[in-house]
């Protein structure tokens, strides 16, 4: 197991919180509303899967970002044995700010071995039994991203989804998104960017809560601050996708908005793969 030490399980998580010791950043209030059990709940059905139809104005969806998310870490890493039915067979990876495991589900379907964390035990309890309805396993663990409970190089790859528009402290959190990943493992994240117009008076009054709308470039200079070269992202309005690799120098596959063709390739060729991926989305 990938953990820099042993840790209690409880109520079927992994509880490996190091509590408020003053080594993390403050929570906001969007923080403290995670705890909630009626949030935990409704989060997925009532939000997660209609955010990004109503953050993009219809030009992304859930589904769309679902099967972003699969084709780019399928493309970079593949299997780890040639010829295996999953695409991402034997591939560890690790879900920070899973919620109720909406990533987690999706990667155990293609085959990953999943670690689901969150700093929310009410959201890793709706998370673990959503997993379990569907015939899926993952290992659930509460923890902060600002202080992960793992050893360095642990994981082929991290996904993180729009929780970077929660983290206290960005930057820490996406060194410590690097620390655990092995050289040459990869890093996404999808997060809504600072906005213009009204939409930036909207953000505004969030960001008082807690939130943070960084610009794509900024999370660029985290990721390269903390070893993590730019591999690929497309931005759909406020909300970008983006993927990294760990290691100095790896060459950039695509940078635009959107990445022209991405779509049409991935929607194409995991056709097969999506209605098999209904129960787990």
């Amino acid at each position: 197991m990938p953990f820099d030490r042993a840790y209690p399980v409880r109520d079927g998580f992994v509880d490996a919180h190091p509590g408020r010791s003053g080594r993390l950043p403050a929570r906001g209030a969007a923080g403290w509303v995670n705890d909630l059990a009626p949030t935990a709940w409704a989060y997925e059905p009532l939000w997660r899967h209609r955010s990004l139809s109503i953050l993009t104005m219809g030009a992304a969806t859930t589904a769309h970002e679902l099967r972003t998310l699969r084709a780019w870490l399928a493309a970079t890493l593949g299997p780890v044995e040639a010829g295996a039915p999953e695409p991402l067979a034997g591939r560890r990876v690790l879900d920070v700010g899973c919620s109720s495991g909406l990533y987690a589900r999706t990667l155990v379907a293609d085959g990953a071995e999943a670690f689901a964390l969150d700093a929310s035990a009410a959201f890793l309890r709706v998370g673990r039994r959503r997993a379990e309805r569907a015939g899926l396993a993952a290992t659930w663990v509460r923890g902060d991203a600002h202080a992960l409970p793992f050893v360095d190089d642990a994981f082929d790859a991290a996904v993180v989804g729009a929780t970077l528009n929660e983290f206290g402290d960005p930057a820490r959190a996406v060194r410590e998104l690097a620390r655990v990943v092995r050289p040459a493992g990869l890093v996404w994240t999808m997060f809504a960017s600072r906005a213009g117009g009204p939409g930036r008076a909207v953000q505004v009054l969030l960001e008082r809560g807690g939130l943070r709308f960084p610009a794509p470039e900024a999370v660029d200079d985290w990721a390269a601050a903390a070893g993590l070269a730019p591999l690929r992202r497309a931005n759909h309005g406020p909300v970008a996708f983006a993927l990294y690799r760990k290691g100095a120098g790896a060459p950039p596959l695509a940078v635009s908005s959107p990445s022209p063709g991405w779509e049409a390739g991935p929607a194409s060729a995991d056709a097969s793969g999506a209605a098999a991926h209904s129960s787990a989305t």
